[in-house]
């Protein structure tokens, strides 16, 4: 049996990424800043050390990351999402990107995958592409559709890999899970809204497939009901838009908003409800995670088959 090669994992949260990425390799460590989110990560994944602490305090110039394959991560990317209403370049999340390529360039990883939103800046993008390849990297940005690697939902992620060694290049796509097969395996159906009557009878009167404001004249599209044969739009947080269940008259439940990111029923979740809203909101679909994973790993030719289906 070949052991599996390690990675560490910046910027964690609730562990999609790293749900993904455990198909074919060990995370040996993994950091949050949040509590609520090295709770849950820690709680799913044991055999990982999980850390509580603020990146930009850590460095890889001691050795402490030593025998690293791969660096993963998606910093914080609430300053260019589309969704941010009030998002600006200067937003100090963002810079958190570049704290993320100087742990890279300290701990000299075979390779790096680093994830975010379309909407970051032109000139961060070619700031964080430029840092990669001065760190001696071959750099590919592209963008990627989850739906097109067996997730069920069509997020659109800016994906950042650099390689030493050999140039990279993404495995083949994968159909797209539907509404109702990310449902299937839900056991306990948690984490249900609570809606005034108001509310629901907006939401009885939803049919668009598409964002809409929630009354007529309203300023902020923030209402969608989901195609139960169709996968789901970005999962955002339930908590503050609404994604209608497709043939129920309310917003789904964190449970479901989960099983659209990949996250396994049994999974164990840490924090308030709006927390745990947020973590989901915030992570990398799982299948898009695995299906990057297994482009690099020597484990690749045995469990291909079982990549994107099989995740647990």
């Amino acid at each position: 049996m070949i052991e599996k090669e390690q990675v560490c994992e910046l910027f964690c949260g609730a562990g999609g990424m790293g749900l993904g990425f455990s198909r074919f390799f060990d995370i040996s460590y993994a950091v949050d800043f949040k509590k609520q989110a090295v709770e849950t990560y820690q709680s799913n994944h044991f055999e990982t050390q999980v850390r509580q602490q603020d990146v930009r305090d850590i460095t890889g110039c001691y050795h402490d990351f030593d025998g690293l394959t791969g660096v993963i991560g998606g910093p914080p990317c609430q300053g260019s999402s589309i969704m941010n209403t009030k998002r600006c370049a200067d937003d100090p999340r963002n810079a958190l990107m570049f704290e993320y390529m100087r742990l890279v360039d300290e701990i000299r990883p075979r390779f790096y995958v680093m994830e975010n939103v379309p909407g970051v800046s032109k000139k961060i993008k070619e700031d964080v592409i430029k840092l990669g390849k001065m760190a001696g990297y071959d750099v590919k940005s592209i963008y990627l559709n989850a739906a097109e690697y067996g997730a069920a939902q069509t997020r659109k992620r800016w994906i950042v890999v650099g390689t030493r060694g050999k140039s990279w290049h993404m495995p083949g796509t994968q159909p797209a899970k539907t509404v109702r097969e990310a449902f299937s395996d839900i056991n306990e159906n948690w984490g249900l809204m609570q809606s005034s009557e108001k509310t629901l009878n907006n939401l009885k009167n939803s049919t668009s497939m598409e964002w809409t404001p929630m009354t007529k004249g309203g300023k902020f599209k923030h209402l969608i009901r989901l195609d139960f044969e169709k996968p789901s739009p970005a999962v955002v947080n339930v908590k503050k838009v609404y994604m209608v269940h497709p043939t129920e008259d309310r917003n789904i439940s964190l449970a479901e908003a989960a099983a659209l990111q990949g996250f396994p029923p049994g999974y164990q979740w840490k924090g308030t409800e709006s927390e745990i809203a947020q973590m989901i909101a915030n992570a990398m679909p799982a299948e898009l995670a695995a299906s990057i994973a297994g482009s690099f790993s020597t484990h690749q030719a045995t469990v291909q088959t079982e990549l994107i289906r099989g995740i647990t």
